[in-house]
């Protein structure tokens, strides 16, 4: 029996000539030349970008519970606010008495309410430090700036900075495009035909025609597009604003007013950036999601690397 041309059940049939494009990307894109060239895009810049992908992407996790780091480890108030609190010269007595070690630079006593600690700035051997220091009892309360959260700003302008200041802000802002490019291009090459969709959605680690680096990818990328996606742009409306301000300015109606077409949308997405809203559930769960860039380069390296081996070149994702 001669051999079909083609059967409904491997899309051989949508190949024909008089089949459009369209039919072939809703039932079989492998086989586009578009797809094709989309993929070398998607992998060559994935790969080029890798290490900063995996920088920012742990540096924004380990950010998120800047605030609360704060907020743990610098009291706002001091622990037993009873009795009469010192003040002037009795309370300057009582903080040269505590650091006599140091010189005395500055004290700042409560402004707002009267149990804040008053805020001592000093210097030692060349050095400035600052501490609290508690008016009640006339003790010190501790470093207003102590070493985790000394980690923590480090960790902070490597995300936002790249530990280079403004070049580090503009090259993050390059990085980001660069990130849009790679999310926008995965979103397309993640469709893999008419009947297939489902299972590219899933992780199931009995399914033996795909490997679960493939399966991890390919879920992985479609579950969180859309917060890729915000990532990504919000990374460049960081380093490049003009833009973007530029055009919130020019479509807005009437410049006396305090609202800007867009600039709500905007603020939403800076929020959903850093994990700025609920409380401690939502920022534990924005730790662990702003580990799936990284998750999502180390798993495509991996499907890269394994074809690479055994075909001796870059294949094509089926």
């Amino acid at each position: 029996m001669p051999e079909r041309s083609g059967s409904k059940h491997d899309g051989g049939y949508l190949n024909k000539p008089n089949r459009s494009a369209w039919q072939r990307w809703i039932h079989r894109p492998q086989a586009l030349g578009l797809r094709k060239a989309l993929l070398q895009v998607h992998l060559w810049l994935a790969v080029t970008i890798g290490v900063y992908i995996i920088v920012v992407s742990i540096s924004g996790s380990a950010v998120v519970f800047r605030r609360e780091l704060g907020m743990w480890l610098v009291p706002r108030t001091v622990p037993e606010a009873v009795g009469i609190p010192l003040a002037g010269d009795g309370l300057a007595e009582a903080v040269e008495r505590v650091y006599a070690d140091y010189q005395i630079l500055s004290i700042v006593e409560p402004q707002r309410r009267p149990d804040e600690p008053v805020y001592v700035r000093l210097e030692r051997d060349g050095e400035e430090s600052a501490r609290q220091f508690d008016q009640f009892r006339g003790v010190d309360m501790g470093d207003t700036y102590p070493p985790p959260m000394q980690v923590m700003e480090w960790f902070v302008d490597l995300h936002d900075n790249l530990l280079a200041g403004q070049t580090g802000r503009t090259i993050n802002g390059i990085g980001g495009a660069l990130v849009l490019v790679i999310v926008l291009t995965g979103a397309v090459l993640w469709w893999p035909g008419k009947g297939r969709w489902l299972g590219s959605m899933l992780v199931r680690p009995a399914r033996k025609s795909k490997p679960l680096t493939w399966q991890l990818h390919s879920a992985l990328g479609f579950w969180a597009f859309a917060m890729l996606f915000v990532w990504a742009l919000t990374a460049v409306y960081f380093a490049f604003p003009t833009p973007f301000e530029w055009v919130m300015d020019s479509l807005d109606s009437d410049p006396t007013d305090f609202e800007r077409p867009g600039e709500g949308a905007l603020l939403l997405l800076i929020d959903l950036h850093f994990g700025r809203f609920g409380g401690l559930g939502v920022r534990t769960f924005w730790v662990l999601i702003g580990l799936i860039p990284a998750a999502m380069f180390i798993t495509g390296f991996i499907i890269w690397r394994r074809r690479v081996n055994r075909q001796g070149g870059i294949g094509q994702r089926d």
